[in-house]
């Protein structure tokens, strides 16, 4: 194999890591970045797969192809500058709010797990603002609330339509 191949190849494999970052940035409701340098594979593991049953997932890139793919991206100068040292970055593929609780939680118990910062529904919060995002009810909860609000008025429609009834049967 001569050099010249070698170095396509290179770059092919670079090119292939840039666009599987940026398929699971568009496809990813939330995306955040978090130093985890000292943790151990236990831990990391277990927080993993507290992840992935949220529907997201954890990975390590390197700082360069996350960049790379931010290119072009209204967000990718505040994303460089929380880009250093060992990073993971975290996708969220559903509920956008659900890693940064589990995030927050791990956090409090590892104080070595940093969270740097995030893309939450298209916008850019730097660490000190998270809390915001953490607090969030989750999406399923957003939605059993608007669900109860709306059916309120059915329910007490229904509710005078059966006293209405009650009342003309006793006539």
């Amino acid at each position: 194999m001569t050099e010249a191949t070698i170095v396509k190849q290179q770059v092919l494999e670079k090119q292939k890591v840039i666009d599987e970052i940026k398929t699971k940035l568009h496809s990813a409701s939330a995306f955040y970045v978090t130093r985890y340098d000292g943790i151990d594979v236990e831990k990391i593991s277990h927080l993993r797969k507290e992840l992935r049953a949220t529907k997201a997932e954890m990975k390590v890139f390197k700082n360069t192809m996350v960049n790379k793919a931010l290119e072009g991206t209204k967000f990718s100068d505040e994303l460089s500058k929380i880009l250093k040292g060992p990073n993971a970055v975290t996708f969220a593929y559903e509920d956008p709010s659900a890693p940064a609780k589990i995030l927050f939680d791990f956090a409090k118990k590892n104080e070595k797990l940093v969270i740097k910062g995030c893309l939450f529904e298209n916008e850019f919060y730097p660490a000190a603002k998270m809390a915001v995002i953490k607090d969030l009810p989750s999406k399923n909860t957003l939605l059993s609330m608007i669900a109860s609000v709306l059916n309120e008025p059915m329910a007490k429609l229904a509710r005078t339509l059966d006293a209405l009834k009650t009342a003309k049967e006793k006539m």
